[in-house]
């Protein structure tokens, strides 16, 4: 007895699934054409723009244009195309930082260790500008790397789509000051 349910069962559940349910067929769509064309990039646009004989363009701007209006947009280095660069490289910016950065005697009398955060504006000509200190220590490390940014040489400047870009760029500053 339980077979039989149990066959039963299984062909309802088979019969089931074997059947297919009609779908009405519905007017084909037509589809309208699309004229695809290159535009120089001074004039590419980022939106469908009708044009006068009812035809639609479609121009895909591929990365953002910098405009004469947005020389003062100040980018962020982690989404720029070139990243703005200390002559020879990070390493030498430690060095330079570790060279000319002038401990106190108050830093030193208190052993300072630990880190302090910079953050500035590396320019188009790659001056640095808008200098600030994010996190001090005290004991007038502040000024001391104000002092150590304000002398530093010219960057090499981040780029956006060939063109030279303010960027903002934070740097963290080791401190190690001893008892001599």
């Amino acid at each position: 007895m339980i077979k039989n349910i149990l066959i039963l069962t299984l062909l309802a559940i088979t019969c089931s699934f074997g059947q297919a349910k009609k779908v009405k067929s519905s007017p084909k769509k037509t589809s309208k054409e699309v004229e695809v064309k290159e535009i120089p990039i001074e004039e590419r646009i980022n939106y469908i723009k009708g044009d006068p004989n009812g035809d639609e363009t479609l121009a895909i701007e591929s990365a953002p244009i910098i405009r004469e209006e947005d020389v003062n947009t100040i980018y962020n280095t982690a989404g720029i195309e070139v990243k703005p660069e200390f002559p020879g490289g990070y390493q030498k910016l430690e060095t330079y930082i570790t060279k000319y950065f002038q401990y106190s005697d108050e830093m030193k009398e208190a052993e300072l260790k630990g880190k302090i955060f910079a953050s500035f504006v590396v320019e188009r000509d790659g001056s640095i500008t808008e200098i600030k200190i994010i996190r001090g220590m005290g004991y007038g490390t502040e000024k001391a790397a104000l002092e150590v940014l304000k002398k530093m040489p010219r960057w090499n400047p981040g780029e956006q789509n060939g063109k030279k870009v303010r960027c903002s760029y934070t740097v963290p500053i080791t401190i190690y000051a001893t008892k001599q």
